[in-house]
């Protein structure tokens, strides 16, 4: 049925053509046509005239067509307005795919803005002062080579605290905390964070903050401390991860302490060594000479 309707129409197409000149008939369309057509199909077609050349443009629309359609016997016109609609269609998509990438821009251009804070300008001196009092310190100035801020030992101790770490210090000792961003070295500071003061007379406890205390202490040092591996692992997972870190430090000189009485050192003198007593000497035996002295004069 298939091919007897292809037939019909490519009949039908040739009849309607209005060329004339060279004669063509049907049975030389036989090369053109697939295999499958009988021709006694063909030889059975009346006769048309058609040049060759718009024979063979038909014939190879025709049967691209059929094979496109199974053979389907619809009219062009169907074919145009379903083309049509299908132009309009993808002219709607595109419109709208136009539109909605415009939202689209706007939106992502408004979300990024919203989303994307700008950077924050550099801490002035302001800020850098008010963060290195949340974190326990305080500037001072520089330390200069004639000042002698050294002391020797005293017999008081206090608790300071440098950011989340405690630290019981005195006279003369080093501490290592985590690295102080808004100092640097020799510079002079103020640990205002004094939890506890003590000495050998008396203690004064903080709540949190002993007011009017101050522990004076000297930058030494940035550095960085030893390397910690960080390994993972996740059995049966195929999973491990090793890492390393070195953590930043500062390393600090207490220098004095101030909110509390110190005792006076009382320095006794060295005692002297008593001297040992004497021991009596033996009586030396007599020489010869002197043994006969002595007879002599008996």
């Amino acid at each position: 049925m298939a091919h007897r309707r292809s037939l019909h129409s490519l009949a039908r197409l040739i009849s309607s053509s209005s060329t004339v000149a060279p004669r063509c008939t049907v049975k030389s369309l036989a090369s053109i046509l697939p295999n499958h057509f009988s021709t006694a199909a063909i030889s059975s077609s009346s006769d048309c005239i058609l040049p060759d050349s718009e024979a063979t443009f038909w014939c190879s629309s025709l049967f691209s067509r059929n094979r496109a359609r199974h053979f389907c016997s619809s009219s062009r016109k169907d074919d145009d307005e379903g083309e049509d609609e299908e132009d309009g269609d993808e002219d709607d998509d595109e419109e709208s795919e136009g539109d909605y990438s415009d939202e689209d821009e706007e939106g992502a251009r408004e979300s990024s803005d919203s989303n994307s804070k700008p950077k924050p300008p550099p801490p002035g001196p302001v800020d850098k002062v008010a963060r290195a009092a949340e974190i326990g310190y305080k500037v001072v100035g520089k330390l200069r080579p004639s000042e002698k801020v050294f002391k020797p030992y005293e017999p008081v101790y206090a608790v300071v605290q440098i950011g989340s770490h405690q630290f019981k210090v005195s006279n003369g000792d080093t501490i290592v905390a985590e690295k102080l961003k808004f100092c640097d070295i020799n510079d002079k500071l103020i640990l205002t964070k004094v939890l506890l003061l003590g000495s050998a007379t008396q203690t004064i406890v903080g709540r949190p903050i002993v007011p009017d205390s101050a522990v004076h202490a000297v930058v030494e040092e940035h550095a960085l401390d030893e390397k910690v591996i960080i390994f993972k692992k996740k059995r049966r997972k195929n999973y491990r991860r090793t890492k390393g870190h070195r953590q930043e430090l500062t390393r600090l000189r207490i220098t004095d302490i101030q909110g509390i009485a110190k005792p006076e050192i009382k320095v006794d003198p060295k005692p002297t060594k008593p001297t040992k007593p004497s021991k009596p000497t033996k009586p030396s035996k007599p020489t010869v000479e002197e043994q006969e002295q002595v007879a002599v004069a008996a």
